[in-house]
């Protein structure tokens, strides 16, 4: 344990500096004397809270999307792209390296957390202040080995090769993964995985303050909670990864005995959440306004990343003509599964879809997160000018098969920064962070469960499942330079019609899943937790080609995976000789 701790050590401070460690005397920490120095002992969960990732671009969030029927990515050698097609091999596990961030990040907290020593350290001189930080890291601690565990277990739960539904191991002691001779290392049952993880959060909630907004605060200490600590983990937030815990838990593929009672919970931890930032948050969310991608400061988020700021969503998303590399683009099944903008989806005779039109009279979700074929992208700062049009129709310069443009004929929107132009003498670039936990995430858990335990109508805790969808359906969306009403601003009966049957509710809700999380990595796992066979994820996805004003629609690519669940990666199962791999990838061994 002191060799594992001086690696850790040592670890931290060649990657990290002083980025948030102070510097050392010569000769300052060992292991008989590192208690000593507090600032490495609160470098540990700063560490853990550091190593979350601060882009939606990468394999975890957008390349995972791209595994699904709802994007692809340019570049056929990708290995993401190869993944999803079914040519997975061994050495090129796509979130091989979320694998050991996760397992990174929970051994840092252990540290933190073994024989009580983040509780005990003293931080400031102030015994009152240094107690509520002492309370905020202890819950930090918890709540970060919650979150991590969780993230592993969405990946790599599964039916184990033995037939058993198994989690994956959440070490409580500090484990360096990397260097662990991985000799006892085993797999518990997915349930006994879930137990774990919920019991981190209840400890969290202990120390945590209900949420970081400085009206929370008992007495003035400013300089140490509240809104200082405003990417950090709080009351609410824990409450939203239970949310998710057990939304999970509940779903088809981790619930083979039906029980109910999964689902109800999972509604009420959700219904908290949503009650909490509607009314008891000062300033709190208005459920009607607009969300913002690039304001990190909105209302609706519960718990966000690192805040950046580049243009690397522009550069990645835009097509060559508009200084970009299109290197991921939207499917045609995911346009189609935007309804019109009465709320009917485009197959329903009564939505008024032209098919000689398909873009027209839109949900503007669908105006929000999508470029297609004639669209403009306007500037969002007065005088609003025009700085580029997409032209996919006829060969055009944005059409598939060109250098840099989409295979699909659409593009991404979501996230970019309508003041970045390429051309601009001086180029403004957005801040951007990941929002872990939305709001809007809440109330389509709760509707889902809800849904899934009393049906449509019949309030829990307060709330039906249809007045929880009718939130999201309702709200006020932002196209860009201006916000437009939601499908239900002005009544929504398609909505009605749907809950007057469970199921059909149900395909709603998922409907709503997809379009209003798109490209933020979550239908990857979430078509997982819902389906009982692989074939419900082996789809096709296509694209769109557009000639002399006909649209034709053919496949590109399908998804190939051998079972539901992920690999277990490679080396672990080298690693590790108790490790049963996930059905499937018998032969990753």
């Amino acid at each position: 344990m002191k060799r594992n701790f001086l690696i850790a050590l040592s670890t931290l401070l060649a990657v990290c500096g002083c980025s948030f460690l102070e510097s050392f005397p010569d000769g300052s920490y060992n292991e008989d004397n590192y208690a000593e120095y507090p600032t490495i002992i609160r470098g540990f969960i700063d560490k853990a809270y550091n190593l979350r990732p601060s882009s939606y671009y990468n394999s975890e969030f957008l390349g995972m999307d791209a595994c699904t029927d709802d994007m692809m990515f340019r570049d056929k050698s990708s290995s993401v792209r190869q993944f999803g097609i079914g040519n997975a091999h061994m050495g090129s596990n796509p979130l091989a390296n979320v694998w050991d961030r996760d397992y990174e990040a929970i051994y840092y907290v252990n540290l933190f957390l073994k024989d009580d020593l983040g509780r005990k350290t003293r931080y400031l001189v102030d015994p009152g202040s240094n107690e509520v930080l002492q309370k905020c890291l202890q819950g930090d601690a918890f709540g970060l080995r919650a979150w991590y565990g969780f993230n592993l277990l969405e990946f790599w739960g599964g039916e184990g090769t033995d037939g058993r539904l198994l989690g994956v191991y959440i070490p409580t002691e500090p484990v360096d993964v990397a260097t662990y001779d991985g000799a006892d290392l085993v797999r518990p049952s997915y349930d006994e995985s879930v137990k774990q993880i919920l019991a981190d959060c209840d400890s969290a909630l202990k120390y945590l303050p209900p949420a970081n907004r400085d009206q929370y605060l008992q007495g003035e200490v400013f300089h140490v909670t509240g809104a200082i600590r405003y990417r950090a983990l709080d009351g609410v937030s824990i409450k939203a990864l239970k949310a998710k815990v057990l939304l999970t838990w509940a779903s088809p593929a981790f619930n083979p005995g039906g029980d109910k009672s999964r689902w109800e919970m999972a509604a009420k931890a959700a219904r908290e959440v949503i009650d909490f930032k509607l009314t008891k948050e000062t300033g709190g969310l208005n459920p009607k306004s607009s969300f913002m991608w690039t304001n990190p400061n909105s209302p609706e988020i519960i718990f966000l990343g690192n805040i950046v700021q580049n243009s690397s969503y522009e550069t990645n998303f835009y097509p060559l003509g508009f200084g970009g590399s299109a290197n991921i683009a939207p499917s045609q099944e995911l346009v189609d599964a935007f309804p019109m903008a009465n709320g009917y989806p485009i197959t329903d005779p009564a939505s008024g879809y032209n098919k000689l039109y398909p873009y027209a009279g839109r949900d503007p979700r669908f105006y929000a997160n999508i470029f297609y074929d004639g669209c403009n992208v306007i500037r969002n700062q007065s005088p609003y000018t025009l700085m580029y049009t997409f032209d996919v129709a006829d060969g055009g310069k944005d059409a598939p098969g060109g250098q840099k443009t989409s295979p699909s004929g659409y593009y991404v929107k979501k996230y970019v920064s309508l003041g970045w132009n390429p051309n601009d003498v001086s180029i403004q670039t957005a801040q951007h962070s990941i929002f872990f936990l939305r709001w809007t995430h809440m109330c389509l858990a709760f509707a889902e469960a809800a849904n899934q335990f009393a049906g449509p109508n019949t309030p829990v805790d307060g709330l039906t499942a249809k007045e929880a969808l009718a939130y999201i359906r309702s709200r006020k969306v932002n196209t860009g330079t201006e916000d437009e009403n939601g499908v239900g601003a002005a009544g929504d009966p398609y909505l009605d019609a749907c809950a007057s049957s469970k199921e059909a509710f149900d395909r709603l809700v998922k409907n709503e899943w997809r379009i209003e999380t798109c490209f933020e990595g979550i239908r990857f796992k979430n078509v997982r937790r819902w389906a009982t066979d692989v074939s419900e994820i082996n789809v096709p996805v296509s694209g769109v080609s557009i000639t002399a004003g006909s649209h034709t629609y053919s496949e590109i690519e399908r998804r190939s995976f051998p079972s539901l669940w992920m690999p277990i990666p490679y080396k672990e199962m080298r690693l590790a000789s108790g490790m049963v791999q996930n059905k499937g990838w018998e032969d990753w061994k």
